[in-house]
């Protein structure tokens, strides 16, 4: 069998793979000078060729973790293989950011810097004037992660403006220095169908290319359908059903609900949720008293990354919809950013990166 053959030889990748510092997703060289891919042997068609074949040499290793190796793979393919790019992306940004700068937060109310990847989603009023009504997360230079239902406002039409770095929306005294871009493309997703609230998820390519700093930089995507217990929510949405919206980012923690939550509290509804709350492709999250309101569309539901002084996010979920906010100890719904990472990556890198 060939998984035997493949364990038989990860205790030889285990002493030799201790040298190695490249980790799964980085790109890697072979010695006639090509471009590899590190990702998992069990994955690599070469470990397979070589082991159970008898081709070609076996791949060298990148890194050794508990039972998975990863080896420099040179499929033709391998660059596409799932989440591959996603990964590819985040090392960078946190390799990067150790470079650049650290980030402090803290409070209710989000500090300067404390989340470089939050984005404000603006319309034209009619007025000449930009309503900011939904939120997003930088994922690439170029790309804004959000709610399909973000890319067009019944009341205002099409988005049309993106604010990246900003903390307080109404003022320009904050400690915030905010990049403006107009949207060059929308891409809805094609399995969203208002108004079902299935694949709620949307990409904004921008008109420019960010210029990452302490206020602006990129999230990681979060790959895997497992989730942790708690999220942080970000948005500059109501404050309460009733209440006004908040001009400076707020901050929430939340919890997962279990399936049986998830229905309970939203059942099925033939015209929005003909098979009720869906966890593959949902994931429904909340706290009583806390919770995502109006306006906070399309923003991040994420954890926090931590490595020492230096922060990064994952992007877990987008906020999608709930019942009325605060009103209710209903969790609020997210679309589950992990099952659509083909469908993000094919659009953010389409070639790899």
């Amino acid at each position: 069998m060939f998984y035997k053959e493949f364990y038989c030889v990860q205790i030889i990748f285990i002493s030799i793979s201790l040298i190695y510092t490249l980790q799964w997703g980085d790109e890697c060289d072979f010695e006639n000078g090509s471009k590899g891919v590190c990702i998992e042997a069990i994955k690599c068609q070469q470990v397979y060729m070589s082991l159970k074949l008898g081709i070609g040499k076996v791949p060298a290793p990148c890194e050794y973790k508990g039972k998975e190796t990863t080896v420099c793979c040179g499929d033709k393919n391998a660059t596409l293989l799932r989440g591959v790019r996603s990964v590819q992306a985040c090392n960078i940004w946190i390799r990067s950011k150790l470079h650049l700068f650290r980030i402090i937060g803290g409070g209710e109310s989000a500090l300067s810097k404390e989340f470089p990847h939050m984005v404000a989603l603006g319309y034209d009023d009619g007025n000449n004037r930009t309503k900011w009504g939904c939120g997003g997360s930088l994922i690439s230079s170029k790309f804004v992660l959000t709610a399909s239902h973000c890319l067009h406002s019944a009341d205002f039409g099409s988005v049309k403006h993106v604010s990246i770095g900003d903390l307080d929306i109404s003022s320009i005294d904050d400690d915030a220095y905010p990049q403006y871009f107009k949207v060059l493309k929308t891409y809805k997703h094609l399995l969203y169908k208002r108004p079902k609230k299935y694949h709620d998820i949307g990409l904004i390519e921008l008109d420019g290319t960010v210029n990452f700093t302490e206020y602006a930089y990129p999230a990681c995507l979060n790959i895997n359908m497992t989730t942790p217990k708690s999220f942080i929510a970000t948005g500059w949405g109501l404050l309460s059903f009733f209440g006004k919206s908040s001009n400076h980012l707020q901050k929430v923690t939340i919890f997962e609900d279990n399936n049986t939550e998830y229905n309970r509290n939203y059942g099925v509804n033939l015209r929005t949720l003909q098979d009720g709350i869906d966890e593959k492709t949902q994931i429904c999250a909340g706290d009583p008293g806390k919770d995502t309101c109006p306006g906070d569309s399309g923003g991040p539901l994420q954890t926090k990354y931590q490595f020492q002084l230096y922060r990064n996010y994952y992007i877990h979920g987008v906020t999608s919809f709930g019942k009325a906010c605060l009103l209710t100890n209903s969790p609020g719904v997210y679309t589950r950013v992990a099952n659509y990472i083909d469908w993000i990556e094919n659009i953010v890198w389409p070639y790899g990166l």
